[in-house]
């Protein structure tokens, strides 16, 4: 009989451990949310183009301006040489262009441990991620409500950057890229997003 005991109450709590995961509690949904932003590069800045880039020498422009904050900080590396560089306006014209003076910049050792393809809305840019953003706090969520096949509540939580790259902080590459005080304000806002139910637990809609 003990025996019977302790299988039916082992029996139980193996049911219960494995539909925990189920349940909308607020562990189960900071653990979905941050799954699904481990996968984001939200805390990152680009550049357009794909490295190596050339500039010209004594370009004044704001890529110009990007790619010397980003080498004082240690990420990318230059050189001086000669290149074509073709802007827009020189793609659409027939004469030959001569070479120029240019810096030629690339992706330093130190660079490479936070560089990425960053998505974009005009493609993939080469960038450099400074941090991942996780969950500070679940606010609240709705009941969950069943449609269908489909199980969805939605969460509303603020975010933080816990571990901020330190070439991130200096004063001329948050001048260069200003995306990142936004970026650092806009995690800790109210955020909202809608997670389903699976039969391994909850997840991010479109994760």
């Amino acid at each position: 009989m003990r025996q019977w005991t302790v299988l039916i109450v082992s029996s139980l709590i193996v049911f219960s451990g494995c539909n925990s995961s189920k349940k909308p509690n607020e562990a189960n949904l900071k653990n979905a949310i941050d799954q699904y932003l481990s996968t984001q590069n939200r805390a990152c800045v680009t550049v357009d183009g794909q490295f190596p880039h050339d500039v010209p020498v004594g370009d004044k422009s704001g890529a110009a301006a990007k790619l010397a904050a980003l080498e004082h900080a240690g990420l990318v590396q230059s050189v001086n040489t000669t290149a074509v560089v073709r802007s827009l306006a020189d793609s659409l014209s027939l004469t030959p262009q001569k070479p120029k003076s240019v810096k030629r910049y690339t992706v330093s050792t130190e660079g490479q441990k936070y560089f990425q393809k960053v998505l974009d809305v005009s493609g993939r840019l080469d960038g450099f991620c400074y941090g991942h953003e996780e969950v500070a706090s679940i606010v609240n969520w709705t009941e969950p409500q069943t449609q269908g096949a489909y199980t969805e509540t939605t969460v509303t939580y603020t975010g933080t950057i816990p571990t901020l790259a330190a070439w991130a902080k200096a004063p001329d590459v948050q001048q260069a890229f200003p995306s990142i005080q936004t970026t650092l304000s806009n995690v800790r806002q109210n955020q909202t997003t809608t997670l389903h139910l699976t039969s391994k637990g909850w997840v991010v809609n479109g994760s």
